[in-house]
């Protein structure tokens, strides 16, 4: 290779080289949102499909409808939800300030029925009614404390919605250019591994979409019950609630969150019958996860459940809710590597 040749190259695998450097800052602060809207675009394009054929193939229009019904039913009640966990802080500051204002409940008759810590925790509840402005004063630093890192996580939570509503619009775009977007991808995988590079593709894409029918099939199942639950109790907001659980639930978080606070209003209520009713319902409701979601992501993955599952662990462990989808993905595609390398050797020997 003379001296001439060997520049000209240098040059340009560094052209090529800083020209990936610069689309990798640009894309960046955007990972997020491309990784969640390929989620979404991927889940949804079964529906995208029976849609676009429905409305005479009119694909811009179906991506539209779909892009509107997401943002419609996640991204609006979780904006009403942060909308009102700002006025309730506001409001137990402004409470905090005014003591006259202030009334608190005297303790309910079953707090002295706790064992050995009960009388305790009565004789400060009645001290604490008696010199509420002293009380005030010793815990307004902690209340402080808890407001401020209550809007901090809301702030978080903001942030957190508005890469999913960019992820969601970003998402209408794929749905658009959905086809053309795979045979780009195919094409590529096909070149680093293949003719198996068509078939990772596609179990990257059952994998995501049965991950994504067990997250939120589970979720659903378990808030429709939560809430259920809570109707046959008398807990108040149970609309408002059964979205919570669906929230949390969706989140791995646990429909806990929501029947834990509505037991212990039960019992306030003196409604102990009830109380327990909802302890013993929401501890059968969260066991469900451990059955439910397994079956329903064995449904439509190629890809063995034990690799599957650890996967969806072990991602969310490594990236948290978005690493569902990674983990399960990856473990899923690495399998089929393994298995048509394993294959080819198999065949070659």
């Amino acid at each position: 290779m003379t001296a001439d040749r060997f520049f000209e190259r240098a040059i340009g695998l560094l052209t090529v080289g800083l020209l990936i450097a610069a689309c990798i800052k640009i894309i960046a602060p955007f990972t997020g949102a491309l990784i969640w809207s390929t989620i979404i675009a991927v889940a949804s394009w079964p529906v995208f499909e029976r849609l676009t054929e429905r409305l005479g193939g009119r694909a811009g229009i179906a991506a539209a409808l779909i892009t509107a019904v997401i943002l419609l039913v996640i991204a609006m009640p979780v904006a009403l939800l942060i909308n009102s966990l700002a006025d309730h802080v506001q409001g137990v500051l402004h409470m905090t300030e005014d003591v006259s204002a202030l009334r608190l409940p005297g303790p309910p008759a079953w707090i002295n029925r706790i064992p050995l810590a009960g009388p305790e925790i009565e004789s400060r509840w009645l001290a604490a009614i008696e010199n509420l402005e002293t009380t005030l004063t010793k815990i307004r630093p902690w209340i402080g404390k808890a407001a401020a890192w209550t809007v901090s996580q809301g702030a978080h939570l903001t942030l957190s919605l508005l890469e999913f509503l960019l992820a969601t619009i970003l998402a209408g775009f794929l749905f658009v250019h959905g086809k053309s977007l795979a045979g780009l991808l195919e094409r590529f995988a096909s070149t680093i591994a293949g003719e198996s590079g068509t078939e990772l593709v596609r179990i990257a894409g059952l994998t995501i979409r049965s991950v994504t029918i067990g997250v939120m099939g589970t979720a659903l199942i378990q808030s429709v019950l939560t809430a259920f639950g809570l109707l046959l109790a008398g807990v108040p907001g149970a609309l408002l609630l059964w979205f919570a659980s669906f929230l949390l639930a969706t989140l791995q978080l646990g429909t806990g969150l929501v029947w834990i606070p509505a037991a212990v209003w039960l019992e306030i209520q003196d409604q102990t019958g009830w109380m327990i009713f909802m302890v013993v319902w929401g501890l059968f409701v969260n066991t469900m996860d451990n059955v439910i979601k397994p079956y329903l992501i064995a449904q439509g993955s190629g890809t063995p459940l034990a690799i599957v599952f650890l996967g969806v662990i072990g991602g969310m462990l490594a990236w948290g809710f978005i690493g569902i989808f990674i983990g399960s993905t990856l473990l899923a595609v690495s399998h089929a590597l393994l298995k048509a390398w394993l294959d080819a050797r198999h065949e070659a020997g």
